[in-house]
Formats: structure tokens, C-alpha cells, sequence
């Protein structure tokens, strides 16, 4: 574990500047705020029902927290789509927002493509590339979001342009008093994780001690850490290089929970809990139980907090900082370089021959 208390290795190791790009969650956000003050007015559309296209570690992940952030306040439904053709419930009545950073995701082009047959609720969010061109061809409603860093990173951007339309067509979903509040965590909080604190210290490198030699089992709950769930589980593949697992409590103790029954699974994996420090009771008792009853059968359990206790949107974007740290110390811990993502490369050369 001494690379973990060496800044200037972990820095070495990290060639592509994650960490440094990690540690400006904050002024991101910022960033995107500015950008939109300076955006034009979204249309007037009518829509009863929202669909949302996009893939992967930025635009998905974005989709799955406002998902979690809005789940108890979104009055029309919501779908996320990871698909190059539209649902057959698409129609006039339906938003559709499609999401791609580098503006040249195949399946994301594609539902656009599909999009301007079933609806004019059109929104395009990109930073560039052919959907920014289909934009400009067909007069769509498009915000540009910055490049120059991976898509997986630019979540600040991301998630925060997806509110900001949201909270223009929907006006009650748009809390910015909670963004400044998320500012200001996240600010403190970075200060307690980069890379100069040592291990003793440092959550998030703490939490990739713990994962280094295991397969993270990852758990949150429905309107609160599923969508962070499901981020961790990403971000451990695209950064770490590493395998991981997500569901949801109580999803799991109705069949999953069945196959920690296999031997020897006690000794390979680690079970990981996204929680909370406002947990409804029931979910809390799913929790506990759900540890209690794991921990018994040799498994290690380790659960992971919010480092504020302010509201939901600083709690959520807390956890988010913490497993992207985690998820990056993880990788450099191991050896691998946190940007570089060779096998995607690989797989979209194999689609274009």
C-alpha cells in the first residue's frame, strides 16, 4: 500500500490526469452553470412521457443519478435507453434527449435518426462531432457541452445540463439552492481524499485498499444510491479495469442473496453498500440484515456514507466524488492507466471494418 501514500507515483502513474480532472468536480459544475446562463431558451414543448438516449460512463450514468436525484419528484415517466432504435411508446407526446459527448456514439446517432420520425420534443446534448451536424441539419435544440476529457469524467457537465432541462420544462425539479450547497461539500471534501493525504486518513484511498484483491458485490437503494451503485460499477471497469457487480436493496434478497450459498465465494468477493444517513426504516433493517447475514457467512462488508450530511443532491454528488477517487487510486494501485480505455478503441476500429 505505499503507493498510495506517494503523491508523486500516483502521479506519475496517472499520465492522463484523472485525478487532477477528479479534483475539479466542483468548478465543473460551476462551469456548466455559466454555459447555461448563456444558452438560448428551450422551446415550448408538450410532452406527457420523457425518454432518454445515450451510453456508457458519462451520458448513462448521468441518466441513472438524475434518475435517483428526481425519483420521487418526476410527475411523467421516465426511461433511460441504451439502444440504437426508440421504444414503440415513443410518439408526439414524448421528450426525447439524446445524449452523446463526443457527438459520434453509433447507437445515440442512431436513435436520433429514429427520433426525427416519432416526435418534434427533440433535445441534443453533445459536444460535438455528427450529432452536432444532424443538430444544425434539422434546426434541434442543442446545448454543446466541453471536450478534452473522457466522457466518464465530464459527468458535471453532463448531469447538470440534464437538470437544467429538466428544471426549465418542469420548473419545480430545478433546486438551486442544492447546487451551490453540493459546490461547497464538494470543495471541502476533496481536501480529505486527494492524493497528498496519506491512507490512515484518506477514505477513498481506504476503499480501494479494500477492493484491491476482491470482486466488489455493490449495492444501493431505489431514489437514492442506485444510480451511484451503478456509476461505481462502471467507473471500476473503465478506470480500475476491474469487474464489478451492482444491484439493489431489496432486489437482491429475493434471488441474488441465494448465490452467496457457492463455497469459496467468501474468500474472492466484498460486498460493498452505498448508504445513506437519512435511510427510510425499512431500508435501513434491509441493510443491517443484509450485512448481518453476509458477515456470518465469512463475507467482508464494506459500507459506504455520504461525507455530509446536507441535502440529497450534496449527499449524492459526496459519494459520487468518493468513488471516482476510489475508483482511480484503484487503478494506479494496480498498475493500470485510469484513462487510457484500449479494448473500447479496439471494439469501435472492429465496427468500422
Amino acid at each position: 500500500m505505499k503507493i498510495l501514500d506517494d503523491p508523486d507515483l500516483l502521479k506519475k502513474r496517472d499520465p492522463g490526469g484523472m485525478l487532477k480532472t477528479t479534483y475539479g468536480l466542483a468548478e465543473q459544475i460551476e462551469d456548466a452553470l455559466s454555459l447555461l446562463q448563456k444558452s438560448p431558451p428551450l422551446p415550448s414543448f408538450s410532452f406527457q412521457k420523457m425518454v432518454f438516449c445515450g451510453t456508457g460512463g458519462g451520458s448513462r450514468s448521468a441518466f441513472d443519478l438524475i434518475h435517483s436525484y428526481l425519483f420521487s419528484s418526476l410527475s411523467l415517466p421516465f426511461y433511460p435507453l441504451q439502444a440504437y432504435e426508440l421504444p414503440g411508446f415513443v410518439d408526439a407526446d414524448t421528450l426525447a434527449v439524446l445524449v452523446s459527448h463526443s457527438g459520434n456514439t453509433e447507437e445515440t446517432v442512431s436513435a436520433l435518426e429514429n427520433a426525427l420520425y416519432r416526435t418534434r420534443n427533440i433535445v441534443v446534448v453533445t459536444g460535438g462531432g455528427e450529432m452536432e451536424n444532424m443538430a444544425h441539419k434539422h434546426d434541434l435544440y442543442m446545448l454543446k457541452v466541453p471536450v478534452g476529457i473522457e466522457a466518464r469524467s465530464a459527468i458535471g457537465y453532463l448531469f447538470f445540463v440534464l437538470l437544467h432541462i429538466l428544471g426549465k420544462l418542469l420548473p419545480t425539479l430545478y433546486p438551486e439552492e442544492e447546487i451551490e450547497e453540493a459546490i461547497c461539500h464538494l470543495k471541502r471534501e476533496r481536501e480529505l481524499i486527494r492524493e497528498d493525504q496519506p491512507l490512515k486518513v484518506n477514505l477513498a484511498k481506504q476503499i480501494a485498499s479494500k477492493l484491491e484483491k476482491r470482486f466488489p458485490m455493490i449495492y444501493g437503494f431505489a431514489g437514492f444510491s442506485d444510480g451511484v451503485a451503478l456509476r461505481f460499477q462502471r467507473q471500476l471497469a473503465e478506470n480500475a479495469k476491474m469487474l464489478a457487480h451492482s444491484n439493489l436493496i431489496p432486489n437482491m434478497h429475493h434471488d441474488e442473496i441465494v448465490g452467496y450459498e457457492e463455497k469459496g465465494l467468501e474468500g474472492k468477493a466484498i460486498v460493498v453498500l452505498i448508504r445513506d444517513h437519512f435511510e427510510e426504516k425499512k431500508i435501513s433493517k434491509r441493510f443491517e440484515v443484509t450485512k448481518e447475514v453476509l458477515e456470518e457467512k465469512g463475507f467482508p462488508v464494506l459500507e459506504v456514507y455520504p461525507q455530509n450530511k446536507g441535502s440529497k443532491l450534496a449527499r449524492m454528488f459526496s459519494l459520487v466524488q468518493l468513488i471516482d477517487y476510489a475508483s482511480i487510486y484503484l487503478a494506479l494501485l494496480r498498475g493500470f492507466n485510469p484513462r487510457e480505455v484500449f479494448i473500447i478503441k479496439l471494439l469501435k476500429q472492429k465496427m468500422r471494418e
